[in-house]
C-alpha cells in the first residue's frame, strides 16, 4: 500500500476542521459559566463571528437546511421589523435576533465539525460536575436555598438536566446516576425540571424498559417521589393556596403566593394586554416578553414563564400557530429516525425534546441559549452521522 502526506490544501482543511471542533467545545464550556455573569451576548457574537468565518472558507450549506430554516429567519425578521415599528426600538431588538440566530449558528458549525457524540457527552458530563459542585457549595456554605452554580437561577440548571438524563438513562443505562440527576433537579428546587424528568422516565419505561425492568420501576417509583418531595417540601406547601387563583383572577391581582398561582394569574393579565393592545393576530415584536426590555410588558414584574404565551406575545397568532407546527413536526421526524433506526440516540433526543416541550408550559426555556446550544450541537452530529451513513449507503 502506497502512503502519501496530506498536500498543503488537504492539511489546511483538517486544522480548519479540528479549529472548528475545539471552538465549538470551548465557546460551549464558556457559555455555561458566564450565564450568571451577564456575559452570554458576548460569547454569542463570537459564536457567530465563528459562523461567518465558516462561511468565509465557502462551505456550502445544505439547501435543505437553508429551506426548512428560512421560514424561522423570516419570523424572526418579522418580529424584529414589528418590535422597531411599534416600540422604536431597533438596536435593542437585535438582541433577540443574535439570541435566535446563534441557535441556527451552532447547529450548522457542529454539523461541519468533526466533534463526535462521545466527545460531545463528556463535555456534558464535565459541566454538570462542575455546576453541581458549586450548587452544592452555595446551598451549604452561602446559605442560598435553592442554587443554581453559575446558571441564572435554578430552574435553568434543571432544564440544562434534562437532555443529559435521557442520554444517561436510555442510551447508556447509567440508572443509579441517572436516579442522582432526578434528585439533583428536585435539589435546586426546579418543579417544572422535576416533572420534564419524570416523563423521560415514562417514556423510556413505555419504550425500552422489559416486564422486569418495569416491575421494578413501579417498586422504585414511589422513591423517586418521596426523594423528590423530601427535597422539595417547601414548594410542594407552596401549592395548598391554588384554591387562591380564583380570587386573584377576579381581583387581577398577580405577584405573591405561589409560583403556580402567580403564574396562572400573570399569564391572564399579558393575555389581557396583548388583546387590549390589538396584538393579538400581529403579536407585538420580538423581545417584548424580556423582562429587561425597554418595552416590557406593563402587566407584570416577571417574564411569562410559559415560552407558549411568549410566543404568541411577540409572534402574534400565526407566528403561534407556525412555532406549534415546527414543534410537532422536529418531534415526529425525531421519533420516526428513532423508531426506524431502532436507535437509541435518537430516541433519547426524543425524549428529552418531548419534556423540554412539556416544561415550556411553566418555564421560560426558548431564550435558554445554555440549554439550546448544547443540545442543538447534539442533535446537529446524529442528523450530520445520518447523512454520513446515507451516502455511504448510496455509494
Amino acid at each position: 500500500m502506497k502512503l502519501s502526506l496530506p498536500n498543503s490544501i488537504q492539511l489546511k482543511k483538517i486544522l480548519q476542521w479540528d479549529f472548528f471542533s475545539v471552538l465549538i467545545m470551548v465557546l460551549l464550556f464558556l457559555r455555561v459559566l458566564v450565564d450568571r455573569a451577564g456575559f452570554g451576548a458576548v460569547i454569542g457574537l463570537a459564536l457567530l463571528g465563528c459562523f461567518f468565518l465558516l462561511l468565509i472558507f465557502k462551505l456550502k450549506l445544505p439547501k435543505y437546511l437553508l429551506l426548512y430554516s428560512s421560514l424561522f429567519f423570516i419570523l424572526i425578521g418579522y418580529a424584529f421589523i414589528n418590535a422597531s415599528v411599534i416600540h422604536g426600538e431597533p438596536l435593542y431588538t437585535i438582541r433577540g435576533v443574535i439570541r435566535y440566530f446563534s441557535y441556527f449558528a451552532m447547529f450548522i458549525l457542529a454539523y461541519y465539525s468533526k466533534v463526535s457524540f462521545k466527545q460531545i457527552f463528556l463535555l456534558y458530563t464535565i459541566i454538570v460536575l462542575i455546576e453541581s459542585a458549586l450548587a452544592f457549595v452555595q446551598f451549604l456554605f452561602m446559605g442560598m436555598p435553592r442554587p443554581s452554580g453559575t446558571f441564572i437561577n435554578s430552574n435553568h440548571f434543571s432544564y440544562f438536566l434534562v437532555p443529559y438524563f435521557s442520554i444517561l438513562l436510555i442510551v447508556y443505562k447509567r440508572y443509579i446516576s441517572a436516579f442522582f440527576i432526578f434528585l439533583l433537579s428536585a435539589f435546586l428546587g426546579g418543579m417544572g425540571g422535576v416533572i420534564s424528568l419524570l416523563l423521560v422516565l415514562f417514556l423510556f419505561l413505555s419504550h425500552y424498559a422489559r416486564r422486569w425492568q418495569k416491575v421494578v420501576a413501579i417498586l422504585v417509583f414511589p422513591v423517586f417521589i418521596a426523594g423528590a418531595g423530601f427535597l422539595m417540601q417547601n414548594r410542594v406547601k407552596e401549592l395548598t393556596d391554588v384554591t387562591a387563583i380564583s380570587e386573584r383572577l377576579a381581583e387581577n391581582k398577580a405577584g405573591g403566593g405561589s409560583s403556580l398561582v402567580w403564574r396562572i394569574v400573570t399569564w391572564k393579565l399579558m393575555y389581557d394586554e396583548l388583546v387590549e393592545k390589538d396584538g393579538l393576530y400581529t403579536g407585538m415584536g420580538l423581545e417584548y416578553a424580556s423582562l429587561i426590555s425597554p418595552y416590557f410588558l406593563e402587566s407584570s414584574i416577571r417574564e411569562p414563564h410559559n415560552d407558549y404565551l411568549r410566543i404568541l406575545l411577540e409572534f402574534g397568532l400565526l407566528g403561534f400557530i407556525l412555532f406549534l407546527y415546527g414543534m410537532y413536526y422536529g418531534l415526529f421526524r425525531i421519533r420516526k429516525n428513532a423508531i426506524e433506526q431502532s436507535s437509541s440516540y435518537y430516541y433519547a433526543i426524543y425524549a428529552a425534546l418531548a419534556a423540554i416541550y412539556l416544561g415550556m408550559i411553566v418555564g421560560n426555556i426558548v431564550v435558554l441559549s445554555t440549554l439550546w446550544w448544547l443540545f442543538l450541537t447534539i442533535i446537529a452530529i446524529m442528523h450530520k452521522e445520518e447523512k454520513h451513513k446515507e451516502s455511504k449507503a448510496f455509494v
